[in-house]
This record gives C-alpha cells, structure tokens and sequence, in this order.
C-alpha cells in the first residue's frame, strides 16, 4: 500500500466510523482533551489551528477555553466534519470553523495562528517530522504547539488480545503507528527536529473501568481498529466478535474492565 492508498484508506476508516466516534465508550478523547486548555496556558483570545480534528473533540474543549478568540479545525474527512459541526451549533460555539483540508497540505498563509494543536493523528503520516514543520509554519513566532499521542502500553492487554485473534483469523498484525513516538524521548527528538524550542512533556492517564467487554467492542467498532475488522470476510466478524468478547469479559472485576489510556503531550514553541 502505497502512500496515497493509506491515506485514503484512513480516509474510509474515519468516514465509516464518524457517527459513532463520540461514544461513551470511546471518552478517553474527551478526558484528554480537557487537559488542553491548561496546558496552551490560554489567555481567550487566541486563533488556535486544530489539525486532524475529527468530531471537534479538542477543538470543542479549546473554543471553550477562548471566547474572544476563534479555533480553526481542519480534516479530510467529511463524516467526522459534520459530525463536529453539528456538535459546534448544539453546544453554541460560534467561534469554531471546521474545513475540509489534507493536513499535509494545509492552505492557509504562514504565521497565521497563535497556536496549533494536533490530538492523535500525527502518527498517522510516515513523514511525522515533514508534518510537524508544515504545522509549525502556520503558526506565529513565539506562538506553541502542542501533539497529544498514546504511551507505549496504552490499551493493553486488551489491545494485545485483539490483535492475536486476529492473527488467528489470518489477519496480519499491522504495525502500531504511535508507538514510532510513544516516549518522552522519542517526542522531543521529533520536536526538537522541527526547530521547536523549550520543548517539554507530560504524561497524563484518561483511562477508566469499562463496565463489560461490549464497551470494548464499541472502542473497536468506532475507531481505528475497524479498519482491521473491515479485512474480516462479513460472515467472519459475528463469530470472531463472539470469542474475542469472550476473551476480554475474562478481564472484569468488581469495577469493570481496566481501559489504560496513558496520553502523553508533547509541546514546543516557535522561534
């Protein structure tokens, strides 16, 4: 699969799986959004670029956060664009706009935000370092950007049970594309590549007890991992949901079934 392949291909995935993706099930998004605004350390009236938006989670939480400024959110895929559109109007956030736009190619004039944030999707690109620097370049001198991405053990062992019955299912394990900066290490040098300064992390865990494995199977239906489903023959996915559930339900206790989501942020300023 060839550069453009994936895209579109991540581009069906997201499209597919846009009316679902606010699930409850799937609020790790918002835990981790709400850190947002204090971590820009906001004053109100900052033009903010969201990239890869989705459902406007983040760029919902940070409009909030800045009354008299404005957040730009940007995403190629339309499902999820009317999704936060739709979430913009019902919540009364006239100080969003949500375009569709690849953000490798992003059409907006250099230095013309505050501020950029990009939550979950810059490990979606091979070329993280080329992105990042096309993000920095629309942001104005002194102004921060910031990534939020998942820690190397986020989703485990669910995530680990899922990818083996898969195998079993003749499903090749894809490699796990946030891993490429799943460290503190690994986010700065990303950082620092792109000319960042005052480079800094932080982690934070947005996890929660799920109250049954049908919750998980929601995680899997609504986001990413459906792409993986998606390579099931249709008469395969009932019987595969079947004893993979089977599997997780094992997990529970008295509180349910422990979703680790380890969030980890990483922050830079432009020179």
């Amino acid at each position: 699969m060839d550069e453009q392949q994936r895209k579109q291909h991540i581009k069906n995935t997201f499209n597919t799986v846009s009316q679902g993706y606010d699930n409850q099930a799937l609020r790790f998004f918002v835990n981790s959004a709400q850190q947002l605004p204090a971590i820009f350390n906001l004053t109100g009236n900052e033009h903010i670029l969201d990239v890869a938006t989705g459902t406007g989670i983040a760029a919902l939480e940070l409009a909030r956060a800045v009354p008299q400024g404005k957040v730009t959110g940007i995403d190629f895929s339309e499902g999820m664009l009317t999704q936060a559109k739709s979430k913009a109007a019902a919540q009364q956030l006239p100080n969003t706009e949500f375009l569709a736009m690849d953000m490798q190619a992003m059409a907006f004039a250099d230095a013309q935000f505050d501020a950029a944030n990009c939550s979950f999707a810059i490990f979606f690109v091979e070329d993280m370092p080329g992105l990042l620097s096309h993000m920095v370049e629309k942001v104005k001198p002194g102004g921060q950007v910031v990534c939020s991405s998942f820690t190397e053990g986020a989703f485990q062992p669910v995530q680990e049970i899922f990818l083996d019955h898969l195998e079993e299912y003749g499903i090749e394990r894809p490699p796990i594309s946030w891993k490429r900066i799943a460290s503190e290490e690994k986010s700065t040098e990303l950082f620092q590549q792109s000319g960042l300064t005052n480079v800094h992390t932080r982690r934070y865990n947005a996890g929660y007890h799920l109250e049954n494995a049908q919750q998980w199977w929601d995680i899997v239906w609504f986001a990413g991992y459906r792409g993986l489903i998606n390579q099931l023959e249709p008469e395969q996915v009932e019987p595969f949901k079947q004893q993979h559930l089977a599997e997780i339900q094992k997990l529970a206790t008295h509180e349910g079934i422990w979703l680790d989501v380890e969030v980890l942020y990483t922050g830079g300023t432009r020179n």
